[in-house]
């Protein structure tokens, strides 16, 4: 009876550890990771969160304002906030102020012709909890559905990690054709709601400029500069008038491969010019752009 319960004890102990070596190979197999896998929340739940949280509030002779939040469980202030940025920046948004460490960001999309640019605010604490608000200008309109999927889109893809992504690469854009007058227009405009926001805000993009050439000066270094005119005429040079005098206006300068092209303008020409945004000068009322080329 000994040697068999012995015997019953070695077999039972062998079985064990037969067990044991086969749950370790089949972990080290990844035969467990879908358990594992389902630890980590998915990118729907996130999402659903994000749509069940959110909430509109004002109307527009306050401004109405977006609210909406998520909450993922292993989810650093650093790396929601460093998510969130390159979701933005793959939509081409701006990122007009970031900071890892307090959690804060503040993305925008460019303005179009359709619509003027509105500051998406986004937070994060080390508890995992992530909000985003927007807030329309007064006697502005929002289409709610439109301004839910694209919040709940970019919030609603995070992902557990305790240290930020690198910071993706913008796509190169494409110029934004617009006319001189126009241009001065949008960006005197903004200057009056918030000048201090202007130079973040139009930071890096580039335009085509259409308009009629006011005229050439000498620049930095040898470089010229071409001024569009503030208005635009159906006949070239017949737009003047005294308002001009304190009109905003638009101004490039050349890159210095483009001294042949500035040399053989002429006032009043119809002139296109591609350059990159660089200030708003309101004491002078100039838009200015740099590294501009004539474009034929």
């Amino acid at each position: 009876m000994r040697q068999s319960a012995a015997v019953g004890v070695r077999a039972g102990s062998e079985r064990r550890d037969a067990t044991i070596h086969h749950y370790r190979e089949s972990f080290m197999k990844g035969k467990f990771l879908v358990p594992l896998v389902l630890l980590i929340p998915s990118l729907s739940a996130v999402a659903g969160q994000c749509e069940t949280n959110f909430v509109k509030k004002g109307n527009m002779i306050t401004g109405t304002e977006y609210f909406t939040s998520v909450q993922v469980s292993g989810l650093s202030a650093a790396s929601a906030i460093g998510q969130v940025r390159n979701a933005g920046i793959a939509r081409n948004m701006v990122v007009l102020d970031e900071d890892l460490n307090a959690g804060t960001l503040v993305l925008e999309e460019p303005s179009t012709a359709m619509s003027r640019p509105l500051p998406l605010q986004v937070t994060a604490d080390n508890s995992g909890t992530v909000t985003a608000s927007l807030k329309l200008r007064k006697a502005s309109v929002g289409h709610t559905e439109e301004i839910k999927k694209g919040i709940c889109e970019m919030i609603g893809s995070l992902k557990p990690g305790k240290t930020a992504p690198s910071r993706a690469a913008a796509p190169k854009p494409l110029p934004t054709v617009i006319d001189a007058p126009r241009l001065a227009r949008e960006i005197e405009a903004q200057a009056k709601e918030n000048a201090a926001v202007v130079a973040d805000r139009y930071k890096g993009r580039m335009y085509t400029v259409k308009g009629s050439n006011a005229g050439v000066s000498d620049g930095k270094n040898g470089r010229y500069y071409v001024t569009f005119q503030a208005t635009t005429s159906l006949i070239p040079g017949m737009a003047g008038s005294d308002r001009e005098l304190f009109a905003t206006r638009v101004r490039c300068l050349l890159q210095p491969n483009q001294k042949a092209y500035a040399l053989t303008l002429r006032a009043n020409d119809r002139i296109q010019l591609t350059g990159t945004f660089d200030e708003y000068n309101d004491t002078d009322f100039v838009v200015e752009l740099k590294d501009c080329v004539g474009v034929k």
